[in-house]
């Protein structure tokens, strides 16, 4: 049997069947040509087709040429503006992998203090003879947050530095607002395909530009997307961890689960939970359903982290409502740190620690919580990911993208819209007239 570097376990645990599996390969068969068909779609035409992102090389080319002409070496800080789909993906591999480039900022919400402190680092850097950069991302460019966000701190990038358009690059959709705003002031810009919406757009120029600059390397992040994506699309249900994953979680909508608990056992995955919060919630939670009918579908996603959340939300995951799936996330580290001995009486206190290390405590846990679940059938699917590299997460953002199109279709509704959102934007506009 091939090993791979992100295994992915459902039998036993999942409530599911192989047999069940095969169902949903049967159904989805026809789906799975479509989205090989749209992997391959250099244009962008259709809705899956970013599934070619880890794979456009003209892509990369075009940012890294623009990454060699703005890293310096008195470039400090990169201030990400963007919200949503804009910025969730960037910050998430950001802090999995906590690279050691250039400092990335993210400003997402409409924060007084948030942005009071980057004027005035913003002013200190300058000060000290460093630079900043402004990474303007908003696919419709009228997002009212971004928007605010940037007229802030472009106006104190302004009085700082004359040169200030050397400073910015918008990543957009061609010929929106702030395209046109950007080719009217010669700032640099980079394409959000017209059809890959901000959720599914981190492998694109809005991900891919501020991790470069701070050191990830997306050669990796995308080969680790591309490798996982072809077995995401096979029509073998037995190497398909994406098909697997959404015939799980669907069969769990069937028989009453609302939520869908992403259970991290490692800390540096918080962020990539929340991403994976905006991917579910506004690709699943639909009014209509694909033939136009009101089902109000939707399963609530959210995020645990171990094992933090064990002293917080455990009680409640185990004596609560039965109404929760979850996926299990771990990471086989390289490092460790052994538990010292720190005198008689200390080591005392709980001796099951001594002689072991962090991991072996940490390994503990994950065994004792996923045993309590599997003794109170508490449906589960488990991952395990080698490390948390550039490739590794690659895979897991890529799987999970993948995994959220096909549950989509499973529960007959469109991954790709999002009607509901426009209407606080729309009120909110209408309130600051």
């Amino acid at each position: 049997m091939t090993v791979y570097s992100m295994q992915f376990s459902y039998k036993e645990t999942s409530h599911i069947t192989k047999r069940d599996v095969d169902k949903a390969q049967h159904g989805l068969a026809l789906y799975l040509d479509d989205l090989k068909v749209a992997s391959l779609d250099s244009s962008y035409s259709s809705n899956e087709s970013s599934l070619h992102l880890p794979n456009d090389d003209a892509l990369q080319i075009q940012i890294e040429r623009l990454v060699r002409e703005k890293k310096s070496k008195k470039l400090k800080e990169v201030m990400v503006v963007g919200i949503g789909g804009s910025n969730l993906g960037t910050w998430a591999v950001y802090e999995a992998l906590r690279p050691s480039g250039v400092l990335l900022s993210f400003f997402d919400t409409a924060h007084v203090r948030t942005l009071k402190e980057a004027c005035a680092r913003m002013r200190a850097i300058y000060r000290n003879g460093g630079e900043v950069l402004i990474n303007i991302i908003s696919k419709s460019g009228t997002t009212s947050e971004s928007v605010m966000n940037s007229r802030v701190l472009v106006d104190c990038l302004k009085s700082l530095d004359k040169n200030w358009r050397d400073s910015v690059v918008v990543t957009t959709e061609p010929l929106s607002k702030l395209d046109n705003w950007a080719a009217a002031q010669s700032i640099p810009r980079l394409p959000n395909p017209a059809h890959v919406g901000g959720r599914w757009s981190v492998f694109s120029s809005v991900g891919l530009f501020p991790l470069a600059l701070a050191g990830v390397d997306i050669k990796a992040l995308r080969r680790g997307a591309a490798s996982i994506q072809k077995r995401c699309l096979s029509h073998q249900a037995d190497e398909n961890p994406a098909l697997q994953s959404a015939a799980a979680i669907h069969h769990a909508i069937k028989k009453g689960a609302s939520m869908h608990n992403l259970f991290v056992f490692d800390a540096d995955l918080e962020r990539v939970g929340k991403w994976y919060r905006q991917l579910v919630g506004e690709s699943l939670g639909k009014e209509h359903d694909l033939s136009g009918r009101i089902v109000h579908a939707g399963i609530t996603p959210f995020v645990t982290v171990g094992s933090t959340d064990l002293h917080s939300l455990f009680q409640l995951l185990i004596g609560g409502p039965i109404d929760k799936f979850t996926t299990f996330v771990r990471t086989r580290t390289k490092g460790d740190v052994s538990i010292p001995h720190l005198d008689d009486q200390f080591d005392a206190i709980v001796p099951e620690l001594n002689k072991k290390s962090v991991k072996e405590v940490m390994a503990a846990i994950y065994q004792g919580t996923v045993r309590s679940f599997s003794e109170r059938g508490l449906p589960f699917v488990e991952v395990e990911l080698e490390g948390l590299s550039e490739e590794s997460v690659g895979k897991f953002l890529q799987f999970k993208m993948v995994e959220t199109m096909l549950l989509a279709r499973l529960m007959q509704v469109n991954a790709f819209d999002q009607p509901n959102v426009e209407e606080y934007k729309a009120i909110t506009r209408e309130l600051l007239k």
